[in-house]
């Protein structure tokens, strides 16, 4: 059997904020994240106003997660072969471009619902490529004594954000405009662009040169090569393969019903419009922020799998419950505890597969695992934009109780256990 990979380390919290080159990537993520908030907020929210309908609430989340999950395994290469830095400064400049030009088309009440489907197909296609860039970079720019520091640092940013930032997108909406938020989430990218670019890259890949010579037949089958290497090293590692399988099948059942779902009980169940829906959001972001510090606080921590499944049966039964909960305070809470298990889980899977993973093809696996969480996607936001048009109590039971069976199933496969 292969050797554990231990995820814990004494390093602290804040000792990675030393190294510049990670603090220019902390400080312009966060900022970007905050505002990503106000995006994610206002787009569910300015969908339903145009359709009140949960079906075109779900096609225009899948605009943007069918590209993002045909593309992830090519951004993976593109990663690995070019640079993650400049993967993530050209998808953030092209970012702040799209979202200013759509703050202008709102702002001039000429929004209709084919230009929400076509933003969210170039956001996604911007997506398949920034996301696994986000996750290979960190290594590039801190010793391997700092990773667990590192990527708690960053999700428990990412989950601050998620408390902090959908109250204040759901809260500006409601007393100015949905305009407001998308140019706040336009100014930044620009922010973030700005520190991407001041991160020192001393690194010259093979591709990088390439580039330089203009070689596009050496660049395709490359690209093809690449690809081909992440695939052949996932299905060759038994553990990872596995978690991999296990995460298509959970987020399948959770991913649509909570990014239609929440948006649907602001809109149906309870009053408060889009501060009821940043509430609920916000609620999501303080369960995963303190999802995030429990790697730190945790004396000892089981192992991956048996934290996995645990995670995922207490999910289920979060979104059965989900169906029947009559108001917004409860649901906040529950949606708390969901996003608690999302932030513990997604901290050390990050740090299980960063560890394990060679350098060289370490964009491509996260790729691979981005694939396992965002490929699924879409069929999951068809279903539950159909099922939410009919019952949102339906669309949660469903959901959450298949979840909680095939958690109980998985804790009984010593495979599983055992990672």
């Amino acid at each position: 059997m292969k050797q554990r990979v231990p995820i814990q380390n004494q390093v602290p919290l804040w000792k990675p904020l030393t190294v510049r080159n990670f603090f220019l990537l902390f400080l312009g993520e966060t900022i970007s994240i905050v505002g990503d908030q106000f995006y994610l907020v206002g787009l569910p929210w300015l969908t339903l106003q145009l359709t009140n309908s949960g079906i075109s609430l779900g096609t225009v989340l899948m605009a943007a997660a069918i590209p993002r999950a045909i593309l992830m395994l090519i951004g993976g290469v593109f990663s690995d072969r070019f640079s993650p830095r400049l993967v993530m400064i050209v998808g953030n400049s092209l970012r702040a471009l799209l979202t200013i030009l759509l703050t202008v088309i709102i702002a001039l009440g000429a929004t209709e619902l084919w230009h929400l489907y076509l933003f969210a197909i170039l956001f996604g296609i911007l997506d398949g490529f920034f996301i696994p860039a986000t996750k290979s970079i960190v290594p590039k720019l801190v010793n391997k004594e700092y990773l667990v520091a590192s990527n708690t640092l960053i999700e428990l940013t990412n989950r601050l954000a998620l408390l902090i930032g959908p109250a204040l997108g759901g809260l500006l909406i409601s007393v100015t405009n949905i305009q407001t938020a998308f140019a706040i989430n336009a100014a930044t990218f620009i922010f973030t662009t700005a520190t991407l670019l001041l991160i020192e890259d001393n690194s010259r890949s093979n591709a990088e040169i390439d580039i330089q010579k203009n070689i596009l037949s050496k660049k395709i089958f490359s690209l093809i090569i690449g690809i081909g290497e992440g695939i052949n090293y996932v299905l060759n590692n038994r553990p990872l393969k596995v978690i991999l399988l296990v995460l298509v099948m959970l987020n399948f059942l959770i991913l649509g019903p909570l990014q239609v779902g929440i948006p649907s009980l602001a809109d149906s169940r309870f009053a408060g419009g889009p501060i009821a829906l940043g509430i609920m959001n916000s609620a999501w972001g303080g369960g995963g922020l303190l999802g995030t510090l429990m790697p730190q606080i945790l004396p000892k921590i089981p192992r991956l799998g048996i934290i996995m499944v645990t995670l995922a049966s207490i999910q289920g039964f979060g979104l059965f419950l989900l169906g029947f909960i009559p108001n917004l305070l409860l649901a906040s809470i529950t949606i708390g505890i969901l996003g608690l298990c999302s932030g513990f889980f997604t901290v050390l899977g990050i740090v299980w597969i960063q560890k394990q993973t060679p350098p060289e093809i370490l964009g491509r696996v996260m790729s691979l695992g981005m694939l396992a969480s965002f490929g699924i996607a879409p069929f999951s936001l068809a279903l539950a934009g159909l099922l939410a048009d009919n019952n949102l109590t339906v669309l949660f039971t469903v959901s959450g109780g298949i979840m909680s069976i095939i958690s109980l199933f998985f804790m009984t496969q010593a495979t599983i256990r055992q990672i």
